[in-house]
């Protein structure tokens, strides 16, 4: 039987939810077998990113620390296709002109700002080769430096945070202080590992600065899983289930530490203290991170802080990641408008 979704659903979100795969994983995820599981399929995962790279116009390249530079090109080159909303690779792309191509022929790129991307994938797979920020290397025209931090269960907490922070430091001695801080589920998970790290660097005296702003994509931040929605979205989400998938790659990259260290679920920061800087945070009703997503947009709001919450009805853990959902183009939309804003300093 399929799952029911409410009529504001597209029926090309449903017909993806009927085709996705939310089963248990049943092997032990020792590092062994886990890079053998990476291996699968990885060949046309780079094909698609290098297909929807040419056809965005995105160009990358290793920086010092190994990891991935995405830029668009300047004013006057060639852009493919006009950002057609279709790809070579049969996935839509995002029908927006990057914010470079559209500001009279200035060069976006003479200024300092830039984004620090995380990707996600249960801290155990994916690569700084991710598919939303390459888009949001093309919708904004801005650098976006994708981190490739060591993945678990190889390297567990805190090596891939320290990592990102790294990142972080060499990006902003090199790039300026005009940063923007995001990631999407693990990802994000460790873009507020490292906020709370350099807000703890500036506590004691540090002048690293903090990220002009801080975007949460469906963040795991509840390693515990304790909140609400691992019990009643546990099997609704159309990719993620808790029992027998989450939980094993939350043990997998915490190894012995605390699960309810803040550094390892940011559902527990403490974000008193020195201002914050604006978030956004988004989510969906069927997201097994839902809570934890509602979590820490509330903490943050305590704190005194301006915060984004974007709930989408009847959708899944990081469904912006699917560019064929009107869902996801519309929430790429808005997350392009709120991240132009930001770095243009109207947030």
């Amino acid at each position: 039987m399929k799952p029911w979704f409410p009529p504001t659903v597209s029926t090309v979100a449903v017909a993806a939810a009927a085709e996705a795969d939310n089963r248990v994983h049943r092997w032990p995820l020792t590092p062994r077998i886990t890079r053998w599981l990476r291996t699968k399929g990885a060949d046309a995962r780079l094909a698609g990113f290098e297909t929807d790279r040419a056809a965005l116009g995105v160009e990358v390249a290793h920086d010092a620390r190994g990891d991935l530079v995405m830029t668009t090109p300047l004013p006057g080159a060639h852009f493919p296709g006009e950002m057609r909303t279709e790809g070579p690779s049969g996935r839509p792309l995002p029908a927006h002109l990057p914010r470079e191509m559209r500001r009279d022929g200035q060069d976006a790129r003479a200024g300092e700002a830039w984004v620090l991307w995380v990707h996600g994938g249960g801290f155990c797979w994916g690569s700084a080769r991710d598919g939303t920020g390459l888009r949001l290397a093309a919708g904004l025209g801005r650098p976006v430096v994708s981190v490739e931090y060591p993945l678990a269960p190889e390297e567990r907490f805190p090596v891939a945070i320290e990592h990102c922070l790294a990142a972080y430091e060499a990006g902003v001695r090199e790039r300026g202080p005009q940063v923007l801080l995001g990631g999407v589920s693990a990802g994000a998970n460790l873009a507020l590992g490292v906020l709370q790290r350099v807000r703890a660097l500036r506590e004691s005296g540090s002048d690293l600065p903090q990220p002009v702003g801080l975007v949460g994509l469906t963040p795991f931040g509840d390693l515990a899983g304790e909140g609400d929605s691992y019990r009643v979205n546990e099997g609704r989400d159309a990719y993620l289930r808790w029992r027998g998938q989450q939980e094993r790659f939350a043990r997998a990259y915490a190894g012995r530490a605390d699960l309810r260290d803040p550094l390892v679920s940011p559902v527990h920061a403490d974000w008193s203290g020195e201002p914050l800087p604006p978030a956004i945070f988004t989510t969906g009703t069927r997201d097994l991170f839902l809570s934890d997503t509602a979590r820490i947009h509330t903490a943050w709001r305590a704190a005194g802080g301006e915060a984004d919450l974007v709930l989408a009805e009847g959708m899944w853990h990081s469904y912006l990641s699917d560019a064929r959902l009107p869902e996801s183009d519309a929430l790429m939309a808005r997350l392009l408008d709120w991240c132009d804003g930001v770095l243009a300093g109207q947030v």
